[in-house]
């Protein structure tokens, strides 16, 4: 449109409104259909995790003795690594 917004019937507003969004819709899909480079994944053996971890061991100890259990883990971590 030509006319500034404020000089606009509601029904030129409205026809304005919607012709940017379709315009908006418009740019989203052809930047979709755009080829997207794919990320090439890494193997299972170039990738190590460190062996027992923190982590690890509260899942570990949640799983075979309960959550209680698992956060007294934490706490007595927390507790070392402070001292």
């Amino acid at each position: 449109m030509t006319k500034p917004y404020h000089l606009m019937t509601p029904a030129e507003r409205l026809a304005d409104r919607i012709a940017k969004n379709r315009e908006i819709d418009r740019r989203v899909s052809d930047r979709k259909e755009e080829p997207r480079p794919v990320a090439k994944r890494r193997s299972s053996e170039s990738v190590s995790r460190p062996s027992n971890n923190a982590f690890d061991r509260f899942q570990e100890i949640k799983r075979k003795q309960g959550i209680d259990a698992a956060s007294e883990f934490l706490q007595e971590r927390i507790k070392t690594a402070n001292e």
